[in-house]
């Protein structure tokens, strides 16, 4: 990837003044991230005094944006606005009232395993997630990110990309077309690039046991204990796999060059419906 000048190392660093702990829970997109957000969104009134969370919400979505537009643009204009956009998310989390500040989205360096440019998931997250570092110079971050078992997870942001981004191929075709992906150098990649301390869990550890919760090891690392956690309502899986039928039809939909909109309501009315495809 060709980076533009962003941060410059003229910039004064203010002294922090925020949460003495800021816990990044970066995705990755496709591992119980959806289920994790729902779980913190559902429970705020149950944190404890001094912990506070933002599951993918307003305190990010700027910086969503700007990201998804600089991968679209990449140019000089896009540059800006993301450092904008840091500095208010900088501005944003520095005056969460709390010691604790937990922060979950997968989508803070794209929505994509390949971007258009070719740049993998990883080598995004190398790229963005600096610029965030720079923006939060003298923040105390923790980088959190999940994975699973490598067959699945493509096969799940095969379906991803069939019901948001319009694919059309079937999973063999799309997977063909993917960059040989591993976790360990993947995760050696953004290490590499960062210089917050980064923690992996396994999706599967999570749901393992006598007590299976998708987002445990989160919640503990972020300093959640487990008597805490047990008084959560857990909400429904969402954004779950659909099935083959359902799957394959949207495909053919994706293929009529319906406007995105059109497609959307399409594909939302599917997934909303998943028991006619199991009859």
């Amino acid at each position: 990837m060709t980076a533009l000048p962003l941060f410059g190392s003229s910039q004064r660093v203010q002294p922090w003044t925020g949460p003495s702990r800021v816990v990044l829970h970066c995705g990755f997109r496709k591992t119980g991230t959806t289920f994790i957000q729902d779980v913190l969104r559902d429970n705020a009134a149950k944190l404890p005094e001094g912990f506070t969370a933002s599951p993918r919400e307003t305190l990010t979505r700027g910086w969503r944006r700007a990201v998804a537009d600089d991968i679209r643009k990449r140019n000089r204009a896009t540059a800006r606005e993301l450092q904008r956009e840091a500095q208010l998310l900088r501005a944003a989390i520095a005056a969460m009232p709390a010691k604790t500040a937990l922060i979950s989205d997968e989508n803070l360096f794209g929505t994509d395993v390949v971007a258009p440019d070719g740049a993998t998931i990883f080598e995004l997250a190398a790229h963005y997630i600096p610029m965030l570092e720079t923006a939060l110079a003298g923040a105390p971050l923790e980088l959190v990110f999940y994975t699973r078992d490598m067959g699945k997870w493509l096969r799940s942001a095969w379906g991803q990309a069939v019901k948001r981004k319009g694919e059309t191929a079937d999973f063999d075709t799309w997977a063909a077309r993917q960059p040989a992906l591993d976790w360990e150098s993947g995760i050696a990649t953004i290490r590499a690039a960062v210089a917050s301390p980064v923690t992996v869990y396994a999706m599967e550890d999570d749901l393992a046991g006598e007590a299976p919760l998708m987002g445990r090891a989160l919640f503990r690392h972020a300093g959640l204990d487990d008597a805490t956690v047990a008084t959560f309502d857990l909400p429904d899986a969402s954004n779950t796999a659909l099935p083959a039928g359902a799957m394959d039809l949207m495909r053919k939909l994706n293929g009529l060059g319906l406007s995105p909109k059109d497609r959307r309501a399409v594909s939302q009315l599917v997934e909303d419906n998943p028991e006619v495809f199991r009859r």
